[in-house]
């Protein structure tokens, strides 16, 4: 494969300088519009013969937006510096296509041509040949050249999106990781564009789908003391499941009422927990019933602040890896991936590198942010509620689908 970028270069201006009953002063310069406005001053100047005033010390600084930019008004300003004219220019700026590369940074032109000198060329102005002032300028400034920002290889991989979860991952790594990353996402065909058949949609909904069975087309009445779903119809809700205890800490009958709150899948209506229209849409299986359960998994972490904080939304994509590439069995394994993935973040100098910068953009928030394993629990709770019949926290195929949709 070859990468090229298109060339950048820096937007141009044209100041156009025309002197009432002089026109052999009149003259148009070309030069970058963020340029200090003393180019103008010594461009014009050598345009007329005489010295420029500062020396060629200069430098294209695109970013150097600090410096006036040549409007008419910062024109009239710098103006007063040069040496005294017997007339008055007058000073019209305009937008300009950027000459070619290679092409002198700064020039200038004329309408009118000036004669050669006779006699002392020792004293007398020089005349205005313009290839001769433009080399000169050239000299001075050099010539257009391209430049590079980051943003023209943001994209790591062109069919990776900017703002997924494995994206994330990858701008979080050292560059060896990177490259060993983008390998082992092609491996295990991350980024496929394949439709998952029937049956696997149809696992990932049955436990939501077991709980819409439950609630009934009324809903059951809200526990007095909690609010929500009483605990006898909890217990039920889990043998029909077919979930019990499992190996690790997570609590089996009330994770898939955990998620469906947060996912906004059961709401509270006069007394009554009900399941909403959109959870009754989504346990429909359909082409989108995946991505739309990654997006509720994912959400219930990622978009948890308002905005992703760089990372926890970091180890978030490698426990979510870690259920998508296999390398996890059960969902009590992905403390230990995203720890032994967290001692990669360390290594680079960038926002991932800590969770410092997550603390600052999250205390413009809240206060309490909570500690950061309670992201990576969440986002485990979210695919326990997927869990197949007497394998509760064991991750299955239609996870691990769900786990890719989430990161891409």
């Amino acid at each position: 494969m070859s990468i090229q970028i298109p060339a950048r270069v820096a937007s141009f201006v044209r100041v156009e300088i025309t002197n009432a009953g002089h026109p052999e002063f009149d003259r148009s310069i070309v030069l970058p519009q963020t340029a200090p406005m003393e180019w103008i001053v010594d461009a014009y100047l050598l345009s007329i013969g005489r010295e420029p005033l500062e020396k060629p010390e200069y430098y294209d600084d695109s970013d150097d937006y600090e410096r006036p930019r040549p409007d008419a008004e910062s024109i009239d300003r710098w103006r007063m510096a040069m040496p005294a004219l017997d007339h008055r220019s007058d000073i019209i700026v305009r937008p300009v296509d950027a000459p070619p590369l290679g092409a002198s940074l700064v020039s200038a032109c004329s309408s009118t041509s000036s004669p050669a000198v006779q006699g002392d060329w020792l004293t007398q102005p020089a005349p205005f040949r313009e290839d001769d002032v433009n080399r000169e300028l050239m000299r001075r400034h050099g010539v257009v050249r391209p430049y590079f920002e980051e943003r023209d290889m943001r994209d790591v991989d062109p069919r990776i999106r900017r703002s997924s979860r494995i994206a994330t991952l990858l701008s979080a790594l050292t560059p060896a990781r990177r490259l060993a990353l983008l390998s082992h996402i092609d491996a295990i065909g991350l980024l496929r564009q394949s439709v998952p058949d029937r049956a696997t949609v149809e696992t990932a909904v049955a436990p939501l789908a077991g709980l819409l069975r439950h609630l009934g087309g009324t809903g059951v009445v809200q526990d007095p003391v909690t609010g929500w779903i009483p605990e006898s119809d909890v217990e039920r809700l889990t043998r029909s499941l077919g979930w019990g205890g499992g190996p690790g800490p997570r609590e089996p009958s009330s994770t898939v009422i955990a998620f469906a709150r947060r996912a906004k899948l059961i709401r509270r209506l006069k007394g009554r927990v009900v399941a909403t229209a959109y959870a009754k849409s989504l346990v429909q299986p359909t082409r989108g019933t995946l991505a739309a359960l990654a997006g509720k998994i994912g959400a219930s972490t990622r978009d948890r602040y308002g905005m992703p904080l760089p990372r926890r939304d970091a180890e978030g994509a490698i426990a979510l890896l870690a259920i998508a590439d296999g390398a996890a069995q059960h969902l009590d394994e992905l403390a230990s991936h995203v720890a032994a993935g967290a001692v990669l973040l360390d290594q680079t100098d960038s926002i991932f590198g800590s969770d410092q910068f997550d603390r600052i953009l999250s205390s413009r928030i809240s206060d309490d942010v909570g500690d950061k394993s309670e992201e990576i629990a969440r986002l485990a709770e979210g695919f326990a509620s997927l869990s197949g019949p007497k394998q509760f926290g064991v991750i299955t195929p239609a996870m691990r689908e769900v786990a890719r949709c989430a990161l891409v």
